[in-house]
């Protein structure tokens, strides 16, 4: 009985490495497989260094990619690419809108913040004057 038990105790640990370190190993794997062979040229793609760019060029037989970042083009090897994201020009579009809306909100409160220390600057100057 004893025999039985330490066969089933060996049964379980590898049962249990297999559902908690080999299966979602081979799903990630087989997610970076898909997004590899899913990418095209216009997509965006970080690098696994964290490098931004669109991709401008996909080399079948060198296994590599070229990026385009703002004007400055960069090949890499397939599998340093990170993630992608589909061009989407409208979910872009909204995205430079609220930045764009946040970067005037934010110089518009600095001048505000400027012009009352200046406010306050002038009083000051203004009493000691008297």
């Amino acid at each position: 009985m004893n025999f039985m038990g330490t066969i089933l105790y060996f049964v379980v640990i590898i049962a249990l490495m297999y559902f908690l370190i080999i299966r979602p190993q081979r799903k990630r794997q087989k997610a970076q497989t898909d997004m590899m062979a899913a990418m095209t040229v216009g997509d965006h793609a970080v690098t696994i260094g964290g490098l931004h760019g669109i991709i401008d060029e996909i080399d079948e037989n060198k296994n590599t990619i070229t990026l385009n970042c703002e004007g400055i083009y960069l090949e890499f090897d397939r599998r340093a690419i990170a993630r992608t994201e589909k061009d989407d020009p409208s979910g872009s579009q909204m995205a430079n809108d609220v930045m764009s809306d946040a970067a005037e909100n934010r110089a518009n409160s600095e001048s505000e913040n400027n012009e009352k220390t200046v406010e306050m600057y002038d009083d000051s100057t203004d009493s000691d004057n008297e």
